[in-house]
This record gives structure tokens, C-alpha cells and sequence, in this order.
């Protein structure tokens, strides 16, 4: 399948801190990758790299099969990107701000920029000023203006910071529609783990400018744990016979949900011990890992 983006072995490095170090990934048409990690990770500078607002060190990056070095205006023309917070003339209405930067581009008419605003969901909010408008639905702007001239890829660094719980949905939905409706090919950064996990196709983590973990979500996050969420009916008695369990560690109880860890035990050994000792099972589960989880513990291993 032919690639929206490819970068390879991405390297900054100021003076003598490396900011970043031979990150590299690809996406094809309709990915959305999450490219997450704590404050200072290198989130900010890899995207800026990749939209030419700082030179890189070493390694390529090739949008659309054409190099960023070798003609950065037609690689350019195929991404829209909203980097840091997001800033437009607030003196001007939300459909004044879009028609200005629409200049920039050829024949966007004002029919197209009201439908970039419909399909944000600013529609009814057109005619209003920018200084009136809420952080959510300056972020909502902010997409609109990344879609200017229907490119392949968008680049949000950060477009949920400041938002409520209902903004970041809002927000992250826009991206999926945009994703499965047009294909459009989306690289969102971001430190919120838990929230990316849940639309990101594609992960990469970052962490001190290192790429710790990458690859398809899906698989990223198939395997299981060795952590078990279990209910059992004699929950107390299970705990004064806890001892006799070798090769498990109780680490949580809530009520009457026990968390315990598989440390050299497996699954079918603990259930064939829980049976055997006439435990009766309400309810068993092993964990799925989570992104944050997984960045814990890599992060602890560097």
C-alpha cells in the first residue's frame, strides 16, 4: 500500500542535548498515529522538523513519494498542520480568519470555507468573532484551517490541551471522520495515553527523543498481562490461604474484586489451584495492557 509519509532516522540535536535521535515511521492513507510522551520528549521538535520550521541533523523524510529536502514546497502543499496553541486575528470572524488564510491557496471559494466550518461544527458560529470563542472551538478552528486545500496528511501537536473531557471526544471524533470519510492521514501529539489509545491506528512513544515503543495499536496492545482482576465467594478465606498460593502476588483488593499477579504462575495453573482448593469463581480477567502501563514500565527499564 503506498505510503502518505515516510521518515527515516530523524536526528536533532542542540548544541550538546539531543533532542531527538534516528526516530523513524511510515503511514499509509487514513492512519491516524498517536505521537505521544512526556513534556520534553521531542514530540514538538520531530513535527517540526517534518514541517520544515527546523532543520533536521540527519535522516529523510518523503511525503506523498516526494522528499522534503529535495522540494519541500510540493512535499508541503500535501500537509496541513496546527502547532502549538492555536492563533488567528481576533478581531475577525471565525469565517474572515478561514477566507484570509484560504488566500494562500488556489480557487477556495466562500462556499468551500463554510463547508470546512460546517464540518468542524462551526457553522452557526461563522458570523462570530474569535475573541469570543471558547478554547474548544479555537481548537475546532484550528482544524479547519489544517484543512485547507484537502491535504493527505494534518499534524496536531497537542490539540486537546485545555479542553474538557467532552472537547477531547468532540475533537478526537473529528479526526475519525475525517480519517474514514476521506482518508486523510492524521500524526496527532499528545501526553494523554490513555485517551489516544482509544482512535490511534498507528503508536509511537517517544522518550528523551528515543522511540521506545512503535507499531499497529491493535497489536501493540494484544498481549496480556500478568495481572488478574478475580471475584470469588469465599474472598476472605482466600486471603488467610493466600500464602499457599506460590508464585502469585496480591496486589489490590476493591470490595470484593482481589488483583493479583502472575509472577510464576500462568492463568490455567492459578484456575486449576483456585478449583482444587474449592474456590468458587464469580468473576475472572486478565488485564490487557494499556499504553500507560506499557510506557511505565519501559521507561522505567531505560
Amino acid at each position: 500500500m503506498e505510503e502518505i509519509i515516510k521518515v527515516q532516522n530523524l536526528k536533532k540535536v542542540y548544541k550538546k542535548e539531543t533532542a531527538v535521535w534516528k526516530v523513524g515511521f511510515s503511514l499509509t492513507p487514513g492512519s491516524i498515529m498517536g505521537l505521544l510522551g512526556t513534556n520534553g520528549a521531542g514530540k514538538t521538535t520531530t513535527l517540526k522538523m517534518i514541517t520544515h520550521l527546523c532543520t533536521k541533523d540527519e535522516g529523510e523524510v518523503v511525503i506523498d513519494g516526494v522528499s522534503l529536502d529535495a522540494d519541500p514546497g510540493l512535499a508541503l502543499s500535501k500537509v496541513g498542520a496546527a502547532l502549538d496553541t492555536p492563533s488567528f486575528y481576533q478581531e475577525l470572524t471565525a469565517r474572515e480568519n478561514i477566507e484570509c488564510f484560504a488566500q494562500l491557496y488556489k480557487n477556495i471559494s466562500g462556499g468551500q470555507v463554510m463547508e470546512l466550518l460546517d464540518y468542524v461544527g462551526l457553522h452557526t458560529q461563522a458570523e462570530k468573532k474569535v475573541r469570543n470563542f471558547s478554547l474548544g472551538m479555537k481548537q475546532r478552528l484550528a482544524l479547519a484551517r489544517a484543512m485547507l486545500g484537502e491535504p493527505k496528511l494534518i499534524i496536531l501537536d497537542e490539540p486537546a490541551n485545555g479542553l474538557d473531557p467532552q472537547g477531547q471526544i468532540d475533537l478526537y471524533q473529528l479526526i475519525c471522520n475525517l480519517s474514514h470519510s476521506k482518508k486523510t492521514t492524521f500524526i496527532v501529539s499528545s501526553h494523554q495515553l490513555h485517551d489516544m489509545e482509544k482512535f490511534c491506528t498507528d503508536i509511537l512513544i517517544l522518550d528523551k527523543g528515543k522511540s521506545i515503543l512503535q507499531g499497529k495499536t491493535e497489536e501493540i496492545l494484544s498481549e496480556s498481562t500478568n495481572v488478574v482482576d478475580c471475584v470469588l465467594e469465599e474472598t476472605e478465606t482466600f486471603l488467610r490461604r493466600f500464602p499457599s498460593f506460590e508464585g502469585i502476588t496480591l496486589t489490590g483488593r476493591k470490595g470484593n474484586q482481589l488483583t493479583v499477579r502472575l509472577e510464576t504462575m500462568c492463568l490455567d495453573e492459578f484456575i486449576k489451584k483456585l478449583v482444587a482448593d474449592n474456590f468458587h469463581i464469580c468473576y475472572l480477567s486478565m488485564r490487557k495492557n494499556s499504553l500507560q502501563d506499557l510506557f511505565l514500565k519501559l521507561t522505567k527499564e531505560l
